[in-house]
């Protein structure tokens, strides 16, 4: 069974022109149909040729006009006064025209106010189809002036060549017979009327046109803000991923470098003293149970990011989890495990960690101190976490014996593919995604001093 659903689908299935020529084939249709059915009735016009012409010009406007819509505006504002006048007066018999079938006069006056359809439809059509309101405006009003003021002219000219026996007829005895008296058959009121529908209809058709220029507008922008929209949800999606990564990267490196640096110390004392071995393994199950438990923990918010960015953005599932002080505290002792004396000058324990820069600080904490226990050859550390309204300075020192680092010693570790150089390039990205900065020069220790500014969380 067909739907009005299934009407509408193939109706937008067809092109502007097909559609515009089914629409003039119903409107042809239903006129002449019903011309035939008042044909004997009082509403059928003194003469039926120019309901004729009427609908031939309607049916044509409806079928052109949005396609070639000045050409059709010309035509019609043209030659339709024309051939009504034409028809209607008895011009058209007099120049030899008889296919028409009306008789050789009819009247000086409109014959109805439906006669004025064609020019309000191509008045309409061409308004909404982009043709300027003036011109639209010119021709559509002209037009409607030569139709009903041109008309007791084209009668005049008519009575001069008409053979005067047939204005003996009943229907014509009235007929005035100069022109001064045929302009008595103009009602103006009818007049001013008419004209102030054809510029209301040219108006609403510009009015249609600029709405739909509007509408048009404003699905262009929403349907580039909706690809703006997933542009950016993607944007922070791959940030969030590579944020989480940086972290998972992070955990892992701490953890799994102090393990191995307490498992060879453990090593080389094996023989010699077994209680440390024993001691040792026992801080390897700890410390990598803590390191499974930031992992597993880091890897399920990395599942579940995408779709938290994409489509959630109160629940906080995509947040990845943010260490406290006392995590802070915990990389200082696991130095101290593996033989690296730390000092710490931490905030208050009881502030919260909760924003972006204070996360920022904790891992720029942590891979410094890393890099101390893999790559300095350190025995002693300090770390130095000042907050103020300023924002927050971080400072980490060690006595390494690795000498001072070069003097670009940032722009060069971005050409390294492996080792202390990554832990670099992670902390200046990390200090400059928050609008911080970080700087690797001598320390006071003997070995290198990496200090970050991150500004206050606003």
């Amino acid at each position: 069974m067909t739907t009005l659903g299934d009407v509408m689908g193939l109706w937008r299935r067809l092109t502007q022109g097909q559609q515009d020529l089914l629409v003039a084939a119903v409107v042809g249709a239903v006129w002449f149909v019903a011309l035939n059915l008042i044909n004997g009735t009082w509403l059928r016009p003194h003469n039926p040729a120019v309901s004729v012409v009427t609908g031939v010009f309607l049916v044509a406007t409806v079928a052109f006009a949005r396609r070639i819509p000045r050409t059709m505006l010309v035509i019609v504002s043209v030659l339709y006064p024309f051939m009504y006048a034409a028809v209607g007066t008895g011009l058209a018999a007099q120049l030899g025209l008889t296919i028409f079938g009306q008789p050789e006069i009819s009247d000086a006056a409109l014959q109805s106010e439906i006669h004025l359809v064609p020019l309000l439809v191509v008045g309409y059509l061409a308004a909404s189809a982009g043709v300027r309101r003036f011109t639209c405006l010119f021709f559509t009003m002209g037009s409607l002036a030569g139709l009903m003021i041109g008309l007791p002219t084209v009668v005049a000219i008519v009575l001069s060549h008409v053979n005067r026996l047939v204005l003996r007829g009943p229907r014509y005895k009235a007929l005035p017979r100069d022109l001064g008296s045929l302009y008595t058959y103009i009602d103006i009121s009818l007049f001013v009327f008419a004209e102030a529908l054809i510029c209301g209809m040219v108006l609403l058709g510009a009015d249609t046109r600029r709405r739909r220029k509007s509408v048009a507008l404003l699905e262009q922008r929403n349907a580039e803000l909706v690809r703006l929209r997933a542009v950016e949800a993607e944007r922070a999606a791959v940030a969030e991923r590579t944020r989480i990564a940086r972290d998972l990267h992070d955990v892992i490196s701490h953890h799994v470098s102090a393990v191995v640096i307490r498992a060879q110390a453990a090593d080389r004392v094996a023989d010699q003293r077994p209680e440390v071995l024993r001691e040792a393994i026992r801080w390897i199950i700890a410390s990598g149970k803590e390191a499974l438990t930031a992992m597993r923990e880091t890897v399920r918010v990395l599942n579940t990011a995408s779709p938290q960015i994409a489509g959630d953005t109160g629940s906080g599932g995509g947040t990845a989890p943010v260490p406290d002080l006392a995590d802070v505290a915990r990389m200082g002792e696991r130095l101290k495990a593996v033989g690296i004396d730390v000092t710490m000058e931490l905030p208050p324990r009881q502030r919260q960690l909760t924003s972006a820069t204070d996360l920022t600080a904790v891992r720029i904490i942590q891979e410094a101190l890393t890099n101390v226990m893999v790559h300095a050859k350190a025995t002693a550390a300090r770390v130095t976490w000042q907050s103020g309204p300023q924002g927050e300075l971080l400072t980490i020192d060690d006595n390494g014996n690795g000498g001072p680092p070069p003097v670009n010693v940032l722009e060069t570790a971005r050409r390294k593919e492996s080792g202390r150089g990554n832990g670099l390039i992670g902390m200046r990205e990390r200090a400059t995604a928050v609008g911080g900065t970080l700087a690797v020069a001598a320390g006071p220790l003997g070995g290198w001093r990496v200090q970050a500014w991150l500004p206050p969380q606003k």
